[in-house]
């Protein structure tokens, strides 16, 4: 089989692997009315009330594998995500939010969060699944910061090349349901079961830790804006309400997570890489994992990459990374840091030796296109120039996705309703053979 059409076979086969369901149904167990959570034993018994919540973009299949669990023990539900969920669940159950920038209904969700947490006593349990997008799907903003301007400021960050963590760090203080302050809401016993996509499993990071706590400050916030030349462009408002912090207006977010709330991490990229890596070896393919996390800037990470593409071993070898690279976008194009990434390896192969190289992201979405990110190989330069198609161009233009789409390299899977971050597979062979875009 071509190794183009193993690789495609394997990422899909990989989702399938990882779906919210499975990844709940291996980590939660109910034996008579005790369940037990990656180890930890809840007797439900114990509690008056037990509600299921959650906010992210894998919440409704958590949702649905939690339900089967334990439907007759729920008195209540209530689910943020980006997604129509349908006829999934019942009116009022489900508010369908927005994804990545907050808007009304994202202000709406967590006013509704912080209701349905204040009604609950020390005799209530909630169990929360928590995902990536929570970030932006709920969302209520500190002082006298306007939606409209939180949206500006979150749309500078995510252009501006800056990692995950320090959007993150901008995001808890600039809000009043991040960094621990909606555990502040509730007196109630909480499980927190999280899917995670920060590289590191940091849960002071994940979804902007809503019911964690947070290490970072408004100092560590205000020093993210000005590295990444973002504060002189905030609104007068944000830039307002940094000085009040300094004045002593504003109260820094929790410093240590709350006793009676859980966090269990029960999906991440580490168990994608294993999975992947296994599929691999299915296939007789001899892989091994990098545990270097993929993460700055795509074209330096090119340049990192290609130190893997030296043929030194005498039978393939695939190479498999996982993380989140970042792109400056300086362009109107359409795309994302997968297929960034894959463009602009596609100009540094060297013809040494066959590679075949696969990055996508495991939510189905990379940036603001269809695709889940690109698979191409040592010939596919030589087929784009055949075709009058200049890599050049559309890395310029910051459209990589126009580029694969006219090549027929794109990964195209939908929305997986999952996050578990980026995978990058490098399959090397150590002889050259000639070959054309289906090789």
């Amino acid at each position: 089989m071509p190794n183009k059409m193993l690789l495609n076979r394997v990422f899909h086969q990989l989702l399938d692997e990882i779906t919210p369901q499975k990844l709940i149904a291996d980590a939660c167990k109910l034996e008579g009315k005790k369940l037990t959570v990656l180890g930890k034993t809840y007797d439900l018994d114990a509690y008056r009330n037990i509600y299921l919540l959650g906010s992210g973009k894998a919440v409704v299949p958590m949702a649905m594998e939690i339900e089967k669990l334990l439907k007759p023990f729920l008195k209540r539900t209530l689910l943020i995500g980006p997604y129509d969920s349908g006829e999934i669940f019942e009116e009022g159950n489900y508010i369908q939010s927005t994804h990545p920038l907050p808007s009304q209904k994202s202000l709406l969700a967590a006013k509704a969060l912080q209701e349905i947490l204040q009604s609950m006593d020390k005799e209530d349990l909630f169990i929360y699944l928590l995902s990536g997008g929570n970030s932006a799907l709920v969302e209520l903003p500190e002082g006298e910061i306007t939606l409209n301007e939180f949206q500006e400021v979150t749309k500078l960050m995510l252009h501006s090349g800056m990692p995950i963590a320090k959007i993150n760090s901008v995001r808890k203080h600039l809000s009043r349901v991040k960094g621990g302050k909606l555990a502040q809401e509730t007196k109630a016993r909480g499980i927190v079961l999280v899917l995670s996509d920060v590289i590191g499993d940091d849960l002071h990071a994940i979804g902007s830790a809503p019911l964690y706590c947070d290490q970072t400050s408004f100092q560590d916030a205000e020093e993210a804006l000005h590295a990444y030349g973002i504060f002189e462009k905030l609104p007068e408002s944000i830039r307002t309400f940094f000085e009040e912090v300094k004045a002593g207006k504003h109260t820094e977010t929790p410093a240590t997570p709350l006793e009676h709330i859980d966090h269990h991490i029960v999906g991440s990229n580490s168990i994608v890489l294993k999975k992947a890596q296994q599929l691999l070896q299915n296939e007789g393919i001899d892989s091994k994992i990098i545990h270097e996390p993929l993460q700055g800037d795509t074209n330096q990470l090119a340049k990192e990459l290609v130190t893997f593409t030296a043929c030194k071993q005498e039978a393939p070898q695939a190479y498999i990374f996982g993380g989140e690279p970042t792109v400056v976008v300086k362009g109107e194009g359409k795309g994302g840091r997968n297929q960034h990434l894959c463009l602009t390896m596609l100009t540094r192969f060297d013809g040494a030796c066959d590679i075949t190289f696969l990055s996508g992201a495991t939510d189905g979405v990379d940036g603001n296109s269809n695709a889940a990110g690109a698979l191409i190989n040592t010939h596919s330069l030589v087929d784009a120039k055949a075709h009058h198609i200049d890599p050049q161009h559309y890395l310029e233009s910051f459209d990589s996705n126009s580029f694969f789409m006219q090549t027929g390299e794109l990964l195209i899977t939908g929305p997986t309703h999952n996050n578990l971050l980026d995978i990058v597979i490098m399959l090397i062979e150590p002889n050259p053979t000639e070959g054309g875009r289906d090789g």
